[in-house]
This record gives structure tokens, C-alpha cells and sequence, in this order.
């Protein structure tokens, strides 16, 4: 494992413009518009180049099968799958939102127990890895949508910087690629034979941000200059400067985030979200650039002790594509549970928000609160877009009709 110089990483780096970028009209206030009907669904198939293209379709036939649904079905079917369903009531403590780029349209509280016995919309907790699909919106922003190679790259995994290990507090972005790696040696360091392979970690986006012109920012630099971006000006705080992991948010300033997502505030994160996604499934013949997937395996290297999904990892995010239960939705779990995504049509967002730390630990890989959260969320999304075609929310709806 060779140590990464700075000078080394921002000229592996080249490309990525200067931080005075970010005084563009890319990231000056754009103007919302309330009319729903008026947001523009890019597709953008050339950037597509696997099956996100198929999902999109597919989400656009379930938008048409279920678009005579009201608001209030679709509310009430979230609600019961949030209150009756294993996958949800195993849950500790959470609060649900679900909505479209105008604003929110229903929430709940579900679960129970864990370090946070109450979650609400103005709740602050920490987000972990979700931290990543709002670094890789400022990086994409700041270049006005020209992503290059070597930055796509850092943005989906694949850059070889595989030895970070965490920031501490006081660090800035930059000093933190010097603190102590999780393999010995630091943060920044390259590794070659990781360059071209998936593996999820911190480093990548660490390297980036420092060549981008993040390097001597502190958490309250990178506070403040997250809310440069457009309609984004509370609720997303920087308690760490590790850009993977480091946000504190209000879950409303998060939700405001994923509005942002799909309302077309972010003019080039938009059509960007599912572009130059890479394959992420482990120990498989179908995806031999993939060798650490918190999806597949708990620990780098290891067997698929988690899921065996196929899903792909685009621009800070993933897509959620496996071609068995997948439905193509673009997400960003976080280690203590936080979950937010946004659906293939870009029509809808979600979060399930909670904090449960006990959970962390535990020896069951499946037992995550990243990944349950996954398993809760995937479901009340399903019911949220088709409330009539699931089994249960079906014969719900049906009963309270009839007490109606």
C-alpha cells in the first residue's frame, strides 16, 4: 500500500475544478414551482448504460396503473405496512415521510424502543453514509453536471483509496487524510489493485473533496458551504468532515434535500441520479469489478452473509435494481438506520429515519439498521406507489371501507 502525497491525489484527480465553482450560477438559488405538473422527468437514457432504463419504464407503467389512487389510500397503505409488517414493526423507533417535489404528503411514527424512543420531522440525529448522496450533490453541482471519469470514479467506489478508517472532529477534510488508516498507514492512502474495483469506504470521496478544494475546510466551512446549494439552507450540518459519513441533519432539512432531488432545485444532480452506475454484487461471475458491498458482505472480502441483491452504485448513491425484488429506486442507507430514497420515476421521496446504535453491533450482519431499514422502506414504497396490489394493504383498504 503506497501513501498518497496531496499533490499526488489532486493531480490523479485533475479535472475537478477549483472551489471558486461553487459561486457559479450551478449553485445560485433556482426557482421552485409548485405546479406538479411542470416537473420535468430526465431520463436521460444515453447515460443509462444498463437496465435503470427498463426500471424507469417499469416505474412509469406501475405510475400509470396506479395513478387514480388518491393520496389518502396511498397514506393509508404506507401507515398499515408501517404498523403491521414484520419488516417495519421489528423496527426501534422511527419516524416515516413520504412526499413529491412540491412537499410532503403523509408521515408516522413506527417501531419502538432503541436510543431514540422518539423520532419526528425536526428530530436532529446523525446520518452516517447518507452524508454521501449530499457530497456527491455539491461535487456534481459545482462542475455543472461534467463529470469526469476520474471523478465519477471516486463518486461511485472505485478509485482505490481503501484504507480510511475515520476523521476525528477537529480535523479538516484534508488533515484527516493523514490520520490513522483501518490497515495502518492513513486515510489517504491508494492501493492500485483496488483502482477499477467497487469498494465501499470513505476514502474515495475524502480524496476527491480535498482535490475539489475542500481540503482546509472544518465541519462549519463544509455547513456553510452546503447551503450554497439551491433551496438548501438548514438542516444539513457537518459534524465531522469525513464527506461520507459526517452530516447531522434535521430530518426535515434532509426531506427538503430529497425535494431538491427531484424538483429539478439541483439542475445537474437531477438527471445525474442512476448515471455511471458501476455493479456492486460480491463473490459472483456476473460482477468481477465488485469486492466490498455492505449490501452482500459485513466485512471486505467476506461471503455474502447479508443478501445476495445485485444492486449498482451511481454518484454517492445506490439503485436499488436487483432484478428479483428490486424496483430501481435511487437510495443512500446510513449505518445507524437512516434511510432515505427517492423512486425510479422520480416522482416520489421517503425516509425512514431513526437512530439505533445498539443495533450497530450486532453479530447478525442482517440485524443492521441500515439494512432493516432498507427492508421496511422498500416495502411502504411499494405500497405507497400501487396501495391496491398489495395483498395485505389491499384487504386493509377494503375493511375501511366498508366501516366507512
Amino acid at each position: 500500500m503506497t501513501k498518497l502525497g496531496h499533490q499526488a491525489g489532486h493531480a490523479r484527480l485533475m479535472g475537478a475544478p477549483a472551489r471558486e465553482m461553487r459561486q457559479t450560477d450551478a449553485v445560485q438559488q433556482a426557482t421552485m414551482t409548485a405546479n406538479h405538473g411542470g416537473l420535468t422527468a430526465k431520463l436521460m437514457a444515453s447515460r443509462f448504460g444498463w437496465n435503470l432504463v427498463a426500471f424507469a419504464t417499469l416505474s412509469l407503467f406501475a405510475v400509470a396503473a396506479a395513478h387514480s389512487a388518491t393520496v389518502d389510500e396511498r397514506a393509508a397503505a404506507a401507515g398499515i405496512v408501517a404498523s403491521t409488517d414484520p419488516a417495519c414493526t421489528s423496527l426501534t423507533a422511527f419516524y416515516w415521510e413520504i412526499g413529491d417535489g412540491v412537499g410532503l404528503k403523509a408521515s408516522g411514527q413506527g417501531g419502538s424502543g432503541g436510543s431514540l424512543k422518539t423520532i419526528n420531522a425536526t428530530t436532529t440525529i446523525p446520518v452516517a453514509s447518507a452524508s454521501k448522496w449530499v457530497f456527491a450533490s455539491m461535487a456534481v453541482e459545482q462542475v455543472q453536471g461534467q463529470v469526469s471519469d476520474v471523478m465519477a470514479k471516486a463518486l461511485t467506489m472505485s478509485a482505490g483509496y481503501v484504507n480510511f478508517n475515520a476523521c476525528s472532529t477537529a480535523s479538516t477534510v484534508d488533515s484527516c487524510l493523514s490520520e490513522p488508516g483501518a490497515a495502518g498507514g492513513t486515510n489517504g492512502d491508494y492501493t492500485s489493485n483496488y483502482d477499477g474495483y467497487f469498494y465501499y469506504g470513505g476514502g474515495h470521496m475524502q480524496v476527491l473533496g480535498d482535490a475539489m478544494g475542500y481540503g482546509p475546510d472544518t465541519t462549519a466551512d463544509l455547513t456553510a458551504a452546503t447551503k450554497l446549494l439551491p433551496n438548501t439552507k438548514r438542516g444539513l450540518t457537518w459534524v465531522n468532515p469525513q464527506l461520507a459519513g459526517g452530516l447531522g441533519v434535521s430530518v426535515n432539512g434532509y426531506t427538503q434535500f430529497l425535494r431538491n432531488l427531484i424538483n429539478g432545485s439541483y439542475t445537474y444532480m437531477n438527471p445525474a441520479l442512476g448515471s455511471h452506475a458501476v455493479c456492486t454484487h460480491t463473490n459472483g461471475d456476473d460482477c468481477p469489478t465488485a469486492y466490498y458491498s455492505p449490501i452482500n458482505n459485513g466485512r471486505p472480502g467476506g461471503v455474502n452473509n447479508i443478501s445476495d441483491e445485485h444492486w449498482h452504485y451511481s454518484l454517492g448513491h445506490w439503485v436499488e435494481d436487483d432484478p428479483t425484488v428490486g424496483d430501481g429506486a435511487f437510495s443512500s442507507p446510513g449505518k445507524f438506520g437512516f434511510y432515505p430514497w427517492v423512486d425510479a420515476g422520480k416522482q416520489w421521496y421517503g425516509v425512514i429515519a431513526r437512530y439505533d446504535m445498539a443495533n450497530v453491533y450486532n453479530t447478525d450482519p442482517q440485524k443492521q439498521p441500515y439494512y432493516t431499514s432498507v427492508q421496511c422502506g422498500r416495502k411502504m414504497r411499494a405500497a405507497w406507489i400501487d396501495p391496491t396490489g398489495q395483498g395485505l394493504v389491499s384487504k386493509a383498504l377494503k375493511a375501511q371501507a366498508k366501516k366507512s
